[in-house]
């Protein structure tokens, strides 16, 4: 496997709780990190044939900055949401998202001589990282598949399912999804 990287991408943006970063915002870095098959792509050496295309990772993340949001925390779920329904063949993600010298609004230091003292001092970045990994093994033939877990899976393309064969595969393997060859065994 090999790994797709953009690191450094620089934004100004307006994600924050406080008011002046709402208003004023402030600088972020967003580091992405995608673990992806590259053979066909390098055989090719054509940009049709690769899994992940880093310039259209730096449009989703330039995307999601535009839209502030109070906590990095969703900024960077938004992200790999983002990924996830743009590629299908992600491995895993890891994202970061860096604000540059975050606003922190000290409180009073401890009393001396009867008055409060105000404490100082300066953070040079806030960061929040969240990763996946997508790959599933097959409860039914234990075959490595890719499985998103959410809407973003190929699986909720396959339409032709019964209700009562999904209720029987939840039952027999609970909430574990099926690989793809398995699963096309019980679509109409």
């Amino acid at each position: 496997m090999a790994l797709i990287v953009l690191e450094g991408m620089r934004f100004h943006a307006f994600h924050g709780v406080h008011p002046e970063e709402q208003v004023l915002g402030g600088e972020y870095v967003v580091n992405v990190e995608i673990q992806t098959g590259i053979a066909a792509a390098a055989k090719t050496d054509d940009i049709a044939s690769t899994p992940v295309n880093y310039e259209t990772v730096f449009q989703i993340c330039m995307a999601e900055m535009a839209e502030p949001k109070k906590l990095l925390e969703t900024v960077v779920t938004n992200i790999i949401h983002r990924l996830k329904r743009q590629f299908s063949q992600m491995k895993s993600v890891k994202v970061q998202v860096r604000k540059l010298y975050p606003p922190i609004h000290a409180k009073m230091g401890p009393l001396q001589q009867g008055r409060f003292q105000p404490i100082s001092g300066r953070v040079e970045a806030a960061w929040v990282q969240d990763d996946a990994s997508f790959v599933s093994n097959c409860p039914r033939c234990k075959a490595s598949f890719l499985c998103y877990t959410d809407d973003t899976c190929w699986c909720k393309e396959i339409q032709n399912i019964h209700p009562a064969t999904q209720e029987t595969l939840k039952r027999q393997f609970g909430s574990t999804c099926l690989c793809q060859n398995c699963l096309k065994l019980y679509a109409g």
